[in-house]
């Protein structure tokens, strides 16, 4: 008898009896190591241990018998024995002979000299006969309902001959067909499985999106379309963002904005002034503006005009109107054809949203008219030259073409479906049973385990929304946008503070501090500080020396500053409840409410607003658990922790979207005691890409709103369609090939600055520094040759991502090379030598279309004589030309003129700008002979 279980050896220990253990044998086949219970009995010799079995090899003989010694624990109360043969592959049994205290049940043991398993554990093989019957002879190729209804029949035919009855109401015939429409259905299920688990046969949309996953391609299921809306109003009104909605047709949009909307009369349209002046633009890629702020009381002209008497002022007195701060949102359109003054010529494509960055309060004396300096960032950079006034129409009067409408609103398709309250599946009852066998150490048999009924199977909480399309929103404003703008608000608070300082060591020259100045100081400084310095008794003194050891007296203050900053550079979001609240205690509270991330002055320029990248779209759902704990949608749930509050929303090939949840390891697991409240808006896709002056309606339960009109001056743009399975089947496997996101070569680095917004080229090379490489990176910007420093910093940050560890990052301008170039041109005698001397002068500058223009030349780009040459003699009035100097102007005199090309290393780019007041970037000198 075998037995897996062998309770019997724990009670022979116990009672101290002595047995057989194990027997082991050597690596020779010769020696048999005996391990017994308890202590190796005195006096053994070969007399007391017989082998017994063996098929070929039978009569095997005890030679020796000597005990074990050593300090191996395992070994402790065992002998060897040295046999005579070694056995087949048979199994023997060892006995122990006349030797008193030994179980009778472990007088013996089973060994092998061969065990046949290839140093491999064999485990006992069952005897127990198999239960089943005779093997039946099954048809394998049934896949479908009729051939296992067949198959079945004939299988009941065998078994039941006395069962013939075939009637399709027979009780029988029922159970056969429900049995052969599992097996179809099962039988469908392994096809099908076989068929999702790989990318070029797959055909559900969400094994298609996970295979895809594996090989880094997000799939994305669409975007919704954003604009900008203007909204008039009567009077000032105060609006709530989840109280209302725009309408355009049956597409409904909602605002992105989690503030309070406040809308300004003032705002409905904001006139630009223009100093009095006529015929005036702004020139396309302008960043700022000069906004009409008030005007006088009597004065009816408009803006830019003279007052009515002609003199050139205004009477009366004039009240602030606009209400403007950095982040809010202005949009300028062109209001009338400059021509014919007709609001049906206006060029409807000047118009363009832009984000105000500062507002500064002005004015102009001549006029008496408070007025707003506003500027917005280099993205937002005009598009087109914006026509501002003009005289013209059908009288030939003074026109107000150009202006700037407030009250912007930047709403997104999709809106709010009724919330939803599915059932969370229950865990199956549990029952006491057996425990499962362990593989290592001993289980507790006394303690019965708790297992589900059958089928133990996970019920996972995978509820499906039951209207679509569900909205795919991309995240407003980007925690990387944020993040980025209070690193630059962190980096300006140092002077700012010193700016301050120097306010108040003027205001105590004539006056005294007042309770608020001393509370900022103690928040920067501290009590002991300005007790030290005797602010109270020689304040003007003790600002001084405040301002003089700045650095010193916060060094500590600075140190932890520069951090945040290293944080929020890094793509961190500040939170105004975390490092607000410390900015606050040591900085003032007007520093720490200024980084709220809710600030629109953070959210980013207007042109990015619009700019949504479907791959980083995700449902516009949320899930609020009976806890009142709110779950977040993510894109997988492979970083998610076991605590993490996540889910993924998958669309099915229906369009329907079902949430999946985590698993307790990789996500938190829902609790089956909750149920979710789901709230998701509808609408995505293309069907939100309406078009300018569309949506027009306001949609609210409020009454008495002073809302005068609702419209869109531009078209709604970034709603797209969801991605197609055959798109994701072609593009996938290519698509990490297609993007590098690494830089290990000097081509890499090129290649990854190149990439960057604002470069128009790039080069890069690796440069030994005695210790390691240093990746040394030249770019060219657009539009010049010396790249400004807020260029540099953004592709630093760019490579900083993709650099190789180990590698420093050097990042510069481009290195010009400044030319020395002189000619000799010969004109032709019917042309005037001051015109042709203009003309190759333009055509060898630096303006556009030159041959020296920066955007024509690159790094490495060499001037060659015959480009030169050729440029030169194909203008009109010119004979012959010669070049006499061609050098670098502060390099070593070259061979140029005689190879026919002057040599531009890999990371300098020729410069030959001919500016009298900057000779130090290129000389040019002309020789003419001839003409008239």
């Amino acid at each position: 008898m075998t037995c897996t279980d062998e309770r019997r050896r724990a009670v022979v220990r116990a009672h101290g009896r002595n047995g057989i253990d194990s027997v082991d044998v050597g690596a020779d086949r010769h020696v048999l190591t005996v391990l017994f219970f308890g202590e190796t009995p005195q006096d053994l010799g070969p007399r007391n241990f017989r082998v017994d079995g063996g098929v070929k090899v039978t009569g095997i003989k005890v030679l020796g018998v000597e005990p074990v010694y050593g300090d191996d624990p395992e070994l402790e109360g065992s002998v060897r024995l040295r046999v005579s043969d070694v056995g087949d592959v048979s199994t023997y049994r060892l006995r122990i002979l006349g030797v008193a205290g030994f179980d009778p049940r472990y007088t013996s043991a089973e060994f092998r000299f061969v065990t046949g398993c290839d140093d491999l554990d064999c485990a006992p093989v069952c005897d127990c006969p198999d239960p089943t019957d005779p093997v039946v002879e099954i048809d394998y190729q049934a896949k479908d309902f009729e051939s296992f209804r067949q198959l079945l029949l004939e299988r009941m035919s065998i078994t039941v001959p006395e069962w013939t009855e075939r009637h399709i109401a027979d009780i029988g015939i029922a159970l056969v067909e429900l049995l052969a429409y599992e097996g179809d259905r099962l039988s469908y299920r392994q096809d099908a499985a076989a068929t999702e688990a790989y990318l070029d046969t797959a055909r559900l949309r969400t094994s298609v999106r996970r295979h895809a996953r594996l090989v880094d391609y997000a799939m994305h299921d669409g975007c919704a379309a954003r604009a900008w809306v203007c909204v008039e109003v009567s009077a000032d009104v105060r609006l709530a963002p989840e109280d209302i909605r725009f309408g355009a047709g049956t597409e409904r949009f909602v605002p992105l904005e989690t503030r309070d909307l406040v809308l300004h009369r003032a705002h409905n349209r904001i006139d630009i002034w223009t100093w009095g002046d006529h015929d005036c633009c702004l020139p396309e890629g302008a960043t700022s503006a000069t906004l009409v702020d008030s005007r006088p009381a009597t004065s009816s002209s408009g803006p830019g005009s003279a007052a009515p008497d002609g003199s050139g002022r205004g009477d009366g007195e004039s009240e602030r109107i606009l209400h403007l701060a950095p982040g809010d949102i202005l949009v300028f359109e062109e209001l009338l054809g400059p021509k014919t003054g007709l609001p049906a010529d206006a060029d409807h494509t000047h118009r363009q949203a832009v984000r105000l960055i500062s507002v500064t309060e002005t004015g102009d004396d001549l006029y008496g008219v408070r007025l707003l300096e506003v500027t917005w960032s280099r993205a937002d950079a005009l598009r087109f030259p914006l026509c501002v006034n003009s005289v013209g129409g059908s009288q030939c009067a003074d026109l107000v073409v150009g202006a700037a409408r407030g009250n912007v609103v930047l709403v997104e398709h999709g809106d709010f479906g009724d919330p939803e309250y599915p059932e969370v599946p229950q865990p199956d009852p549990q029952e006491p049973g057996c425990p499962a066998p362990v593989c290592f150490g001993c289980q507790d048999v006394a303690k019965p385990a708790y297992r589900p009924h059958y089928p133990p199977l996970p019920h996972r909480f995978r509820p499906r929304l039951q209207s679509w399309p569900v909205t795919m929103t991309a995240a407003y404003p980007q925690p990387a946008v944020v993040a980025a703008a209070q690193a630059r608000r962190l980096e300006g608070l140092p002077d700012r503070a010193r700016a301050q300082l120097r306010s108040l060591r003027d205001k105590a020259a004539h006056t005294r501090l007042d309770d608020a100045d001393i509370a900022y100081l103690t928040a920067v400084f501290g009590p002991a500080t300005l007790r030290r310095v005797l602010l109270k008794d020689k304040p003007e003194a003790a600002l001084k020396l405040l301002l003089a050891r700045f650095d010193d007296l916060l060094a500590a203050k600075l140190g932890r500053l520069a951090r945040l900053v290293r944080r929020a550079l890094g793509g961190r979001e500040l939170v105004a409840a975390v490092e607000g609240w410390e900015i606050t205690q040591q900085w003032g509270a007007a520093e720490g409410t200024g980084l709220d991330p809710a600030n629109p002055a953070f959210h980013g320029p207007a042109a990015a607003a619009l700019s949504t990248d479907p791959r980083a779209a995700l449902p516009a759902v949320t899930v609020v658990d009976g806890f009142g704990a709110s779950w977040r949608p993510r894109r997988d749930l492979l970083d998610s922790g076991p605590d993490d509050r996540d889910f993924v929303g998958e669309s099915d090939d229906d369009g329907y979207l079902t949430l999946r949840f985590g698993d307790g390891r990789n996500g938190a697991a829902f609790d089956s005691l909750d149920r979710p409240t789901i709230t998701y808006r509808i609408g995505n896709g293309r069907a939100g890409n309406v078009g300018a002056e569309t949506i027009n309606r306001l949609l609210t339960e409020a009454k008495g709103l002073a809302i005068i009109r609702v419209r869109n001056p531009l078209a709604a743009s970034g709603g797209i369609d969801p991605e197609s399975v055959s798109d994701v089947r072609e593009q996938a496997p290519h698509e990490a090939r297609l993007r590098q996101l690494r830089a290990i070569t000097a081509a890499d680095y090129a290649a990854a600055a190149a990439r960057a917004p604002g470069v128009r080229a790039a080069a890069a090379d690796l440069a030994w520094t005695g210790s390691w490489y240093e990746a040394q990176v030249a770019i060219l910007p657009f539009g010049g040759e010396d790249a400004p420093s807020w260029l540099l910093d953004e592709v630093r940050g760019v490579l900083h991502r993709y650099r190789r560890i180990g590698h420093d990052l050097a990042v510069s301008t481009a290195l010009t090379v400044p030319l020395d170039l002189a000619l000799c041109v010969e004109v032709s005698p019917d042309y005037l030598t001051g015109h042709v001397r203009a003309a190759v002068l333009r055509a060898l500058g630096a303006r556009t279309g030159g041959l020296f223009d920066p955007a024509r030349l690159s790094f490495g780009d060499p001037v060659r004589v015959s480009r030169i040459i050729a440029a030169v003699v194909a203008l009109p009035g010119v004979r012959s030309a010669e070049v006499t100097t061609l050098e670098r102007l502060f390099g070593p005199l070259g061979n140029a003129l005689r190879t026919g090309v002057l040599p531009i290393g890999p990371l300098e780019v020729a410069r030959l700008d001919n500016d009298p007041t900057r000779p130090e970037h290129g000389r040019l000198r002309l020789h003419l002979v001839g003409g008239r």
